[in-house]
């Protein structure tokens, strides 16, 4: 049995392969819209085409292709012929910083590969880069009427994001091909802190900052003596984020509140169990989209040398420091909002 490796697909080397996006389908999500003064009701009911139809790249007024103009800074994987000519399965996927989401822009394996296990394989890449780069979550989008691909994508962990009634056309309800936008969380998830969550944080905190502590050999430092009651206080006053896996355990946190322009972040942590995975960054990102247009400002301790370095690597850059004691110095840092 031929050994199906996928690799990397270099872009000078691939860029404007077409992609054979062709599919023959018996049903459709029957997009049903309806609304009155208090509400909109949209329901997507599966029902079958009197005659199977089918889809091809040749009725498509724009072919898909790997790294089209738009998808600037794209990557792709795939797996191709035994000559290296021919592309026989493909995944593409471009990051929107905007949003720190991860889109993927082609999926698509030949008829011949199918059943075989390789859209999984693929997606599976993604989701790694995904979690690697500390995306937030996977967006994709198919049509109504792909319900294959659709079936596909829940299996893989996707759920329904949105519609769009009018992506390909302005009757697309009545041609049973509405665009299906889809989107993958990637866990664990981070949201807001609430009250109840409070003392979970402040356990984590004790726990987390262990490793602080042994940087100066002793636990007399403030993290280790906060209380609940402060903590409630940062709460009132600002923003708490948590890090939650899927059974609802709270495995990293960050807080912060802004004054004059700037939002001050502190307690960035995570669990010791789960370090090493990119979620600090994952952390920091999420609450700089909590403001728009801010400064940026935190501290750390000199020895703190991969706080440092994590700080850097995301932007910020030291703009102060302060001796607080003998064998204590503190590095300000600050990321200026851009231009």
């Amino acid at each position: 049995m031929r050994d199906l490796k996928i690799i990397p697909l270099p872009k000078d080397q691939w860029k404007g392969t077409p992609i054979l996006l062709r599919y023959t389908t018996e049903e459709y999500f029957d997009v049903e819209v309806s609304e009155d003064p208090d509400s909109f009701h949209i329901d997507l009911v599966k029902k079958r085409f009197e005659t199977p139809v089918t889809h091809s790249p040749e009725e498509n007024d724009f072919p898909d292709g790997l790294y089209a103009d738009w998808w600037e800074g794209s990557e792709a994987w795939g797996i191709v012929s035994d000559d290296g000519k021919s592309l026989l399965a493909c995944i593409e996927c471009w990051a929107e910083e905007w949003s720190n989401r991860l889109l993927v822009t082609e999926l698509w394996v030949a008829d011949e590969l199918h059943r075989q296990g390789i859209g999984t394989k693929l997606m599976n890449i993604v989701k790694e880069k995904a979690q690697r780069d500390g995306r937030r979550a996977i967006i994709l989008e198919t049509q109504s009427c792909n319900v294959r691909a659709i079936t596909f994508y829940r299996k893989q962990g996707f759920q329904l994001m949105g519609i769009d009634t009018c992506c390909y056309g302005n009757f697309d309800i009545d041609r049973r091909e509405v665009r299906v936008n889809m989107v993958y969380f990637i866990r664990p998830d981070i949201v807001r802190a609430k009250e109840e969550d409070l003392q979970e944080i402040l356990d984590l905190q004790y726990l987390a900052y262990q490793s602080e502590a042994a940087l100066f050999e002793t636990q007399d430092i403030p993290p280790l003596k906060e209380t609940l009651e402060e903590v409630r206080e940062e709460l009132k006053n600002g923003i708490i984020l948590k890090m939650v896996t899927e059974d609802g355990r709270i495995i990293g946190s960050v807080r912060s509140y802004q004054k004059d322009g700037t939002a001050y972040i502190g307690k960035l942590m995570v669990h010791p169990d789960f370090r090493g995975k990119g979620y600090g960054s994952r952390l920091l990102k999420e609450m700089e989209r909590c403001y728009i247009n801010k400064r940026f400002e935190l501290f750390t301790s000199t020895r703190s040398v991969d706080n440092i370095r994590l700080y850097e690597k995301l932007g910020y850059v030291k703009f102060d420091e302060k001796a607080v004691a003998s064998d204590l110095i503190f590095v300000y840092m600050e990321k200026k909002p851009t231009a």
